[in-house]
């Protein structure tokens, strides 16, 4: 992580909080003498609408203006993502004048806003609230725009961005719920501004006597403000936004609108990970901002995705069926608006350009999202970054992966961060995992159908070879697998050798040739990983089988789910049981199991120290009937069934698991192979003795 940073806002004074001024940012809203250096600016409200704005809400609008521009003006450290969880995430401590002390300085409202920025944008934020000494008029934010006429009676705000899943949200909404709603935008950049409007009048037209009303935000900031361009934080002011318009027109609840893919948020490689890839809507994120708003409100609010369940594909065919596919073209869905050109809307490289072209391919709509708007067609053109080599070739590979899942248990066995969404979701832990599974696994057929679609009209070209030879169809198609890509650009440092999970995929390299992602041998992956991290010790295999199912096998390795991630009843193991990709076990069951481990591996300790070789022996059986207990033998009550001595299923069972991950790698790197047979030693005791010392980057790189 970064020094801490201090961001002092307004007029607050630094006296006394300040640790190298040299290093502070001043960050002051422009009143109406516009001396800051921010200006906030909310478009088209009626002039009647703003006295119904509690202070509470005011300084919730100043407080977002300044995180947002914070966010935007103090660097990330580190742009490679080996670096994620060092230089990339940054401490920043907000110094805010209020005008509602008290309530701001309220531990729970406090935390709330720590848990959920800190979250939302991979940073650690802390934040002392002041007195308000200078005040600026709410007024002074806004611009009236009285000759409109007033809103009416609207049922519902709606944030609307302009990329398709927003579009759909608009359409659904108006045309097809024929409700009255109120479209609030977020101008982010003025090259955005004419397709918005575009997008404003068609829409407005198809629905005509019940034409929604847009509500537009800027926020200037002066030129040396704009360092950084991931800005995670700008949902927080977009939703703050939001609730003031709602609260302003008598209403209790604000709509985004996204697919549930995106929202959950499960890592499509590692170039996404951590603050890179978004979590504007992450189940989380919006119950952190709800918890935000009934608190400012003072009363019960609602910050809802009706989206949360449907895939980019079955979004496009909101659009589609409601008759509106001619505005798919006008829609804007890139991250990398900075490359933005008026040929070229969108890159073609960036994850959500990618997730774009596979869903208007899926639902047979991509004669209306023309590939010529692409700087480079995602399936047809080189590809220069290796990143973005890496970004396509691991998005088809997760579908690949969670196509061939049978069941939940293995899904989130790979997946391993995919619980910490449970408890956010309406219905139980095991209700939610099976609908987010299902998910998963629609899109997975969507993006592999469209692959096929798309290798099937060009046949011809790729068995031409007339195609780039790294273009997307033709690495599919010649390699037979996406698996072996470029992992990152030439320029990245990484370590020479890795052997490590990052998000839910193993991946490997060796003397620093190309990294390969490991699919479905993550049984035999995770004992290797143990293995390597601690070379030259000999380990007891019922150890490490026990240790890795429980998530207790030390910091080198995946450690699984925190205990506040353990719904009741429901608890799938980190690691890699026996039986299959994952176990489930009554929350009572899996507790006693850990207890019982820590008992035997202290008791094991001081057998071998006291050299008691007839208490090793006991010691040894006991652990073989945990790990079989773990892999499905499971007595009443969560009890261990009395079992025969399991040692040589258990030997047996390691020994084929790092087997079957060793022939895996020898597939794509017969150098990394050779070495790991001949370096691992496993009986009764297991062990990694390389000839020469190797240097192995082992420690997991996670999605926090």
């Amino acid at each position: 992580m970064q020094d801490k940073r201090y961001i002092i806002c307004g007029n607050a004074s630094a006296n006394g909080i300040s640790e190298d001024p040299k290093r502070d940012l001043r960050l002051r809203l422009s009143g109406k003498d516009g001396h800051g250096n921010i200006t906030l600016r909310i478009e088209d409200i009626h002039s009647k609408m703003f006295r119904n704005v509690p202070t509470q809400f005011h300084d919730l609008l100043e407080l977002a203006t300044y995180v947002y521009s914070a966010d935007q003006a103090i660097k990330r450290g580190a742009d490679d993502v080996d670096s994620f969880g060092d230089g990339w995430r940054r401490d920043m401590h907000f110094v805010v004048p209020v005008r509602n002390l008290d309530f701001w300085r309220k531990p729970e409202v406090l935390d709330t806003l720590r848990s959920t920025l800190g979250f939302l944008s991979d940073d650690n934020y802390q934040f002392d609230f002041v007195p308000l000494d200078q005040d600026h008029t709410i007024q002074e934010y806004l611009e009236f725009n009285d000759a409109q006429q007033m809103f009416g009676l609207p049922e519902q705000v709606v944030m609307f961005s302009g990329g398709l899943d927003s579009l759909a949200g608009a359409i659904e909404e108006v045309l097809t719920q024929k409700r009255r709603v109120v479209l609030v935008t977020h101008k982010s950049t003025p090259k955005l501004n004419n397709r918005h409007r575009n997008m404003e009048t068609l829409l407005a037209a198809k629905a005509g006597d019940n034409a929604p009303h847009h509500i537009g935000v800027r926020v200037h900031k002066t030129k040396g403000l704009n360092h950084e361009y991931t800005q995670r934080s700008r949902s927080f002011l977009y939703m703050s936004i939001g609730a003031t318009i709602a609260k302003m027109l008598g209403l209790k609840s604000v709509r985004f609108y996204e697919n549930g893919v995106i929202s959950l948020n499960l890592p499509v490689c590692a170039q996404v990970a951590g603050g890179r890839a978004t979590r504007t809507t992450h189940p989380r994120v919006m119950k952190g901002f709800q918890d935000i708003i009934s608190l400012v409100a003072g009363e019960p609010f609602t910050i809802e995705n009706p989206f949360i369940w449907k895939t980019k594909a079955d979004v496009v065919e909101v659009i589609t069926k409601a008759g509106c596919a001619d505005l798919i073209a006008h829609s804007m869905t890139c991250t990398h608006t900075w490359e933005m050109t008026n040929e070229h809307t969108h890159c073609g490289g960036c994850s959500q350009c990618i997730d774009r072209r596979f869903a208007v391919v899926a639902a047979k709509a991509d004669q209306y999202d023309p590939a010529a708007h692409y700087k480079i067609d995602v399936f047809t053109q080189s590809r220069d970054k290796g990143d973005d080599k890496i970004m396509a070739a691991a998005y088809l590979e997760r579908a690949n992966q969670v196509k061939s899942l049978t069941d939940v248990s293995q899904f989130l066995a790979s997946y391993a961060e995919v619980n910490r969404v449970f408890r956010y979701l309406d219905g139980s832990t095991a209700q939610s995992a099976q609908r987010v599974f299902d998910l998963y696994k629609r899109h997975a057929a969507e993006v592999t159908g469209a692959l096929d679609e798309l290798l099937l009209r060009n046949r011809a070209a790729i068995r031409e070879r007339s195609l780039p030879g790294d273009c997307l169809l033709r690495t599919v198609y010649e390699s037979g697998s996406v698996i072996s890509v470029p992992a990152v650009a030439s320029a990245e440092k990484r370590p020479d050798n890795i052997f490590r999970k990052r998000g839910g995929v193993w991946e490997a390299s060796f003397l620093g040739r190309n990294v390969i992602l490991l699919q479905g041998v993550d049984k035999g992956a995770e004992y290797i990983n143990l293995l390597l991290a601690y070379p030259e010790r000999e380990t007891s295999v019922f150890e490490i089988v026990c240790g890795c199912a429980l998530g207790a096998v030390g910091p080198a390795t995946n450690t699984g789910l925190e205990h506040d991630d353990i719904e009741e009843g429901f608890q799938v193991t980190s690691g890699a049981p026996l039986g299959d990709a994952g176990v489930v076990a009554d929350r009572t069951a899996v507790n006693q199991y850990r207890g019982r481990y820590q008992e035997l591996v202290t008791e094991k300790a001081e057998a071998e120290e006291e050299g008691d070789h007839e208490r090793l022996e006991e010691i040894l059986i006991e652990m073989a009937q945990l790990a079989a207990a773990l892999t499905g033998a499971v007595g009443k009550g969560g009890k261990l069934r009395k079992v025969a001595d399991k040692r040589k299923n258990v030997r047996d069972a390691f020994r084929n698991a790092v087997n079957r991950a060793i022939t895996y790698i020898g597939k794509y790197d017969k150098a990394l192979a050779e070495h790991l047979k001949d370096s691992i030693k496993h009986g009764n005791e297991a062990v990694y003795r390389p000839e020469i010392a190797v240097a192995w980057a082992v420690r997991p790189v996670t999605n926090e």
